[in-house]
């Protein structure tokens, strides 16, 4: 135990953190030189360094010249009479002439006479010199070794004989004050050595008493937890030079000693180490039917293992989960499955929990009864409920591997692929086509699911012939309905298909539709761009809660985004937050990524970046990294780019754009063209933005998906053409993204374009296009937009040198993007700053002189103008109509070179306590 060992200067050995320990045992060693016997315990668990105290304290009664003689208990020798007394009887040397003696112990003479002759031997030899016995691992002591040393604690008296043991204290209380009876020895008066792990300073003076590389004093700790024999391990490996990391080697130890022991143990109690990693428990109850035969009995057995450290004493974990992995990789197949076959079956029996028994089974070999199919079944739905769906597609196929009836294999083979879908996206769409060819009677709700996670992967053309097949099924009227549903999202346009029985919605009265039906109606109007607020009627009526609430997917997620793009952006986060609680507990990972990832666009709308990128790693880390359907793995990247451009990151952008794949012509690709677009856009690269906001309004086009919310790709082909001089086709843009804008009726949508135009037309429209677009965007929750049309504001009337109203604009950014945490923004709103300020301020001189140049009756009214009287006060004031003081204000402005009242105050400032 070289590790707990420091080198003195003096060159003597000394063990680390147990100066207290070996201070008592020393005089206790005292103590026997003097005459005086006794008995110490030493306690602590494996590689604690219970063997370095006991070899340090047989040394120091060596060098005294003290009798010692050692014995060590081994779990190979557990079950063998007298084997640990026979490695004590080796180095008495008044038992070296008793020629009878290992016969005796061979055939069994008289216990009693024999334990009289031993100890009367020792005690002989202890009165000529002091005896110093020294046992390890006294737990593993055989029991006739164990009575022996029990006769010799009572013969013992006042007769100089000191005996110290050692064991791992598992079977023991925590109180010093504790009886004490191990392995039936009376330990009156003895004393207690309890043996902790070492402490951090510890470790760190170890570790640093080891040449270069130095190791991390804190992981070793961490990894090491104190144990002396693994910190020794670790040092001596490092030592070696460069290799495995410090975890992996405390693994690799563990795993070795463990494997060694188990290699070492009698057959018996392998076996049984075995059975426990099988069937995860310590009650006898269980092992006693399932167990080998013993040498021993059983409980003798359980603590044997337990001072071995291969079992634990915890029933909530009677092994440590690592060393039943190692256990069970050494235990053959069929033994293994057979054991927790035999267990199952016994634990029905005795009506164990539910859970225990089908964690049992999950491992075993088929039991051929009902049960046992019920069980895993159950088991499944449990896990599903969970969100666990790789567990719970475990439970199926293992279910599937009982003999059941047709429709019974038929509907959990089904259940199976549909799970199967989510947590294996590479034949996600195979598995969902096969599942919704099963046949079965009670399978037509399960195949609709099976079809809408088909529409969630993008698979449309593969849902519509899965849903022609099924209308040809027998199905109730609310699975029809959801048919229907299913069938109009498919197509993208409602128009049904009366070869299949299936109505047009527009056949249909908007009173009469399902919940499930008015959430697709309400999808078809957004993409239609048909009026907001019946698309925001149609939604509402499906997330009606008086109505019985939707199971499928597709149709709740595209009621969410027709909520997000009417500005209910609360009501949407509501819709989004059911639908991933819901498809987390059917274990279906896609809906649970499109449901993040909405939520996340959301958020980046309102500007809480930091709630989406939480989001945006959600729904990354709710499947498999490299293998999510297009649509998923679109939006994923969609999100990423968004968020690094409204951070203002544009190097993290453009990394995410080079790790994007394509969504495909529809879904979310259109989205990803439009992200990659607006990066070209800030890094200058018209024509690149140009063409892939093209390609993404082709797409969208051929989607039927109309509505500027959607992707506003026209403005931004506007903005692009105007950057290369293609003024035509820009004013041509913004007219129909306009037309189209209006007819929709958002604020953001009309913010938006407004901002947009203001952009892509000429300067001296772009004041009035920016003040819309801050105004409408000011009663929607698009407050990044808000932020960019304050700057755009701000920067058009610098441009015209209407600074008057530019502080008001750049505080309201300011306070946005402070809020909000927009970089991006307050770069820009430091530079929009130091244009203003640096635009020089009229003098008192030219603001008298402009006064003086005024008329009388100018005079008088840009008086009442300052007083803040209106347009109307004034015409009834002077007795003239309203257009008639508009005009002569618009001569006055002329006249003063300002554009209006806030800039005619401004320019007369320095003139305030004259006026």
């Amino acid at each position: 135990m070289s590790a707990v060992r420091r080198l003195e200067a003096e060159g003597a050995d000394e063990l680390v953190e147990r100066e207290t320990e070996l201070r008592l045992l020393t005089r206790l060693i005292g103590d026997l030189e003097h005459g005086h016997g006794g008995s110490a315990l030493v306690l602590g668990p494996a590689g604690s360094g219970r063997t370095a105290l006991l070899d340090q304290v047989a040394s120091l009664a060596a060098e005294r010249g003290l009798q010692v003689f050692t014995a060590r208990g081994s779990a190979t020798e557990a079950d063998l009479p007298y084997g640990l007394l026979s490695q004590l009887l080796a180095s008495i040397p008044e038992l070296v002439d008793v020629p009878w003696l290992h016969a005796a112990l061979a055939d069994g003479t008289d216990v009693h006479v024999l334990h009289e002759l031993l100890c009367q031997r020792l005690l002989e030899s202890a009165r000529r010199c002091p005896v110093l016995l020294v046992v390890d691992d006294l737990i593993l002591a055989d029991e006739q070794s164990e009575a022996w040393l029990a006769a010799l604690q009572r013969r013992r008296g006042n007769d100089p004989v000191l005996l110290v043991a050692a064991h791992s204290g598992s079977q023991d209380t925590d109180g010093d004050d504790a009886p004490l009876y191990l392995g039936g020895l009376p330990w009156e008066n003895r004393h207690v050595v309890r043996l902790r792990p070492l402490s951090e300073a510890a470790v760190r003076q170890l570790v640093h008493a080891v040449p270069a590389p130095r190791l991390p004093v804190a992981e070793v700790y961490a990894a090491t937890r104190g144990n002396p024999a693994l910190l020794a391990e670790v040092l001596a490996r490092s030592s070696a030079g460069p290799g495995p990391e410090i975890t992996a080697i405390t693994a690799d130890v563990r795993r070795d000693t463990v494997l060694d022991l188990l290699a070492r143990l009698p057959s018996d109690l392998a076996a049984l180490v075995r059975t426990i990693a099988a069937i995860g428990t310590l009650d006898e109850a269980y092992l006693r039917p399932l167990a080998a035969p013993l040498g021993m009995p059983l409980n003798r057995a359980l603590r044997v293992l337990a001072d071995s450290g291969l079992i634990g004493t915890d029933p909530a974990e009677p092994m440590n989960p690592q060393v039943a992995t190692w256990v069970l990789a050494a235990t053959g197949a069929d033994e293994r499955a057979g054991t927790r076959r035999r267990a199952a079956e016994l634990g029905h029996r005795r009506a164990a929990p539910e859970e225990d028994v089908a964690g049992l089974l999950l491992g075993s070999q088929p039991v051929g009864e009902p049960w046992a199919l019920e069980t895993l079944h159950a088991a499944a739905l449990r896990r599903r409920e969970a969100g666990d769906h790789t567990e719970a597609a475990r439970y199926y196929r293992r279910a599937l591997a009982e003999p059941a009836p047709p429709g019974t294999s038929a509907r959990l083979r089904l259940e199976l692929e549909t799970v199967e879908a989510s947590s294996c996206p590479f034949t996600g769409g195979l598995r969902l086509a096969r599942a919704t060819r099963i046949s079965g009677d009670d399978t037509v709700r399960t195949r609709l699911s099976a079809v809408d996670l088909m529409m969630q992967r993008g698979a449309r053309d593969d849902a519509l012939r899965e849903l022609a097949v099924l209308s040809e099924a027998a199905v109730d009227d609310r699975d029809r309905a959801d048919l229907v549903a299913l069938h109009w999202l498919a197509e993208g346009t409602g128009a049904g298909a009366a070869l299949h029985g299936i109505p047009a919605l527009a056949d249909l009265d908007p009173a009469a539709l399902t919940p499930t039906q008015a959430a697709a109606a309400s999808w078809l109007a957004t993409t239609s761009c048909r009026d907001g607020r019946v698309a925001r009627r149609l939604a509402r009526r499906a997330a009606d809660p008086s109505h019985e609430p939707m199971t499928l997917f597709s149709p709740r997620l595209a009621m969410a985004i027709t909520f997000t793009q009417t500005d209910d952006v609360l009501e949407a986060l509501s819709v989004y937050e059911e639908v991933i609680a819901d498809a987390s507990a059917a274990g279906a990972g896609v809906p649970v990524a499109l449901g993040l990832t909405g939520q996340a666009w959301i958020h980046l709308q309102r500007g809480r970046v930091q709630a989406a990128e939480d989001a945006l790693a959600k729904a990354a880390a709710s499947g498999p990294p490299d293998g999510w359907p297009a649509t998923v793995s679109a939006s994923l990247s969609t999100i990423a780019i968004a968020a690094a451009l409204t951070r203002g990151d544009l190097e993290a952008a453009q990394r995410a754009v080079d790790a994007a794949g394509d969504g495909g012509p529809l879904y979310s690709a259109p989205y990803l063209l439009f992200m990659r677009g607006l990066l070209e856009l800030d890094l200058k690269r018209h024509r690149r933005a140009l063409g892939l906001f093209q390609e993404c309004g082709r797409r969208m086009n051929a989607a039927g998906w109309l509505n500027p919310g959607l992707v506003p790709w026209r403005s931004h082909v506007a903005i692009a053409a105007q950057a290369l001089g293609d003024e035509h086709t820009a004013a041509a843009m913004i007219s129909e993204e306009w037309r189209l804008a209006q007819n929709w009726g958002t604020r953001t949508a009309i913010g938006r374009t407004h901002l947009s135009a203001g952009v892509a037309v000429r300067s001296e429209d772009a004041v009035f296009r920016l003040t819309q677009a801050v105004n409408a965007l000011q009663q929607s929750p698009a407050r990044v937009l808000l932020v960019e049309a304050l700057l755009l504001l701000a920067g058009a009337q610098l441009n015209r040198g209407q600074t008057s109203g530019v502080p008001r604009l750049l505080r309201e950014a300011e306070r946005l993007a402070t809020a909000y945490q927009l970089a991006w923004a307050t770069s820009r709103i430091a530079d929009l700053g130091k244009r203003l300020s640096d635009r020089p301020r009229r003098s008192f001189r030219t603001a008298s002189r402009r006064w003086r140049a005024l008329s009388p009756a100018a005079t008088d009214l840009v008086r009442r103008v300052l007083s803040n009287a209106s347009n109307a006060e004034l015409a009834e004031e002077l007795g003239v109509s309203k257009r008639a003081v508009e005009l002569r204000l618009t001569a006055i402005y002329r006249q003063l070179e300002v554009t209006g009242r806030a800039e005619l105050r401004e320019l007369f400032d320095a003139l305030d306590k004259e006026l």
